[in-house]
């Protein structure tokens, strides 16, 4: 049964006031020193601003020697319990026991971003909005060829704002809901997960300053009223991530885990999300969410102060482009072949996340990674192609991520040549693959144990 406007609101209403601030939480930088563990528990309990260092390959296999194989194990435990499952096991007879956070990523395999569709903006017609950002119309055969190629996740982006009404309600246009639905209903129906979230909301309203706090926090509670109330009935493998990137936008700490305060903001508004989809009703009372830190970072302030609810359907994500140099194309600075050097990178950021939450058994989904497409000069002066690099990157990359248990998921937007970041590897225009290689590296890196 639909709820009424009414009802609508004044659950949204209930959950912003049920919310009480919490105190708030970023990428090992490469210039780190070593400190010792004593030094790291000391400045956690200070507060200081202290960086975590980079670790080498040699420092975690020991950290892991000592106090990782328990997170280990208890990881691989999960993921071969929900293996034995049958799916229909699981949602066979009413009351069943629904999947925690924890085993639901343990069903996944690797994920998939629909990037550069639904997350799109700038239209004068927010329908317009999905192909805006030259991405063709979303059909099922596409998100069937991603399925065919063995990805279980899809993750698609949407940001909300241009399709949401005035204040107080902030109603979402239901032509537009309408739509998301419908490509929901796409990877759904042939039993994929699938994560919905809100995207580019801090180009426009969601930004986490103190004074703008409670007007944010009333924005976001009445988006995800909606979303849980039209979504109630879907079961656990539909997921919601409240916020991406939530940052303020040109800030000197933008991408550097932000400050106290808007990391106190954050974890406000991560409650928030919570707590609203909780009283939703339906089966939102046990699906799994994913919250995040200040910007999706994976620094040392923004971890270790991210405040995660005592609930068992909550999973943490991060976003990792890592090592940045060789992932992105920085100009005069790109890192272009890969000897597994820098795997060490990769290792510290793991490590920081383990220490903070895989310890505590609270799950962790990097809802966004990848490496761009690009050509460079080889030692003989010919122009190459990236790729074989990036398969050596992605094979260490990913047993790194398997070591512990964290799922990823392939940021695509669409792009593998021309202007811009160029992370596509799906040609959606003719339902196959820019990069076979990269495709398949990507599924058989997620079966490795």
């Amino acid at each position: 049964m639909r709820k009424s406007k009414k009802n609508l609101l004044m659950l949204a209403a209930a959950a912003a006031l049920a919310v009480a601030a919490v105190p708030g939480f970023s990428q090992a930088s490469e210039d780190m020193t070593e400190i010792t563990s004593e030094e790291t528990d000391a400045a956690i309990v200070s507060g200081e601003e202290t960086e975590l260092p980079v670790l080498t390959v040699e420092d975690v296999e020991v950290l892991t020697e000592a106090d990782g194989e328990a997170d280990v194990a208890l990881y691989a435990e999960a993921a071969d319990a929900s293996a034995s499952e049958t799916e229909e096991d699981t949602a066979a007879a009413p009351g069943a026991d629904v999947p925690t956070a924890a085993e639901v990523l343990a069903q996944m395999n690797v994920g998939w971003n629909l990037g550069n569709t639904f997350d799109a903006w700038g239209s004068p017609d927010v329908m317009g909005n999905e192909t805006y950002w030259g991405n063709p119309k979303t059909t099922k055969e596409m998100i069937d060829a991603v399925r065919t190629q063995g990805f279980n996740t899809l993750r698609i982006p949407v940001t909300w704002a241009q399709s949401v009404g005035e204040a107080p309600d902030y109603t979402i246009d239901g032509e537009w809901l309408d739509r998301v639905a419908e490509v929901v209903d796409y990877a759904y129906d042939e039993g994929m997960f699938v994560i919905i979230d809100t995207h580019h909301e801090p180009d426009f309203w969601l930004v986490p300053q103190p004074e703008n706090a409670e007007e944010i926090k009333a924005e976001l509670v009445a988006i995800w009223a909606q979303l849980s109330e039209r979504f109630a009935d879907y079961d656990y493998h539909l997921l919601f991530e409240g916020m991406n990137e939530p940052r303020t936008k040109g800030s000197e700490k933008e991408w550097a885990g932000g400050t106290d305060e808007e990391r106190a903001v954050v974890n406000e508004l991560n409650q928030a999300f919570v707590d609203t989809v909780r009283a939703a009703g339906g089966n939102n009372a046990t699906r799994s969410l994913i919250i995040c830190p200040y910007g999706n970072s994976v620094t040392y302030n923004s971890i270790q102060q991210l405040e995660v609810p005592d609930d068992k359907y909550v999973m943490v994500s991060a976003h990792l482009y890592t090592p940045y140099y060789f992932t992105y194309e920085p100009e005069g600075q790109s890192i272009n072949g890969w000897d597994g050097t820098l795997k060490k990178d990769i290792i510290s950021n793991v490590d920081l996340l383990k220490r903070h939450f895989l310890s505590k058994d609270i799950p962790v989904i990097v809802t966004e990674f990848g490496a761009v497409n690009k050509t460079y000069k080889d030692a003989d002066g010919n122009e190459v192609s990236n790729t074989e690099q990036v398969l050596k990157w992605l094979a260490d990359y990913m047993e790194v991520m398997n070591r512990f248990g964290i799922k990823c998921i392939w940021w695509d937007n669409g792009n593998y040549s021309g202007d811009g970041e160029k992370f596509g590897i799906f040609d959606r225009k003719n339902c196959s693959w820019y990069s076979q290689e990269i495709a398949d590296a990507l599924i058989q890196c997620a079966q490795q144990e």
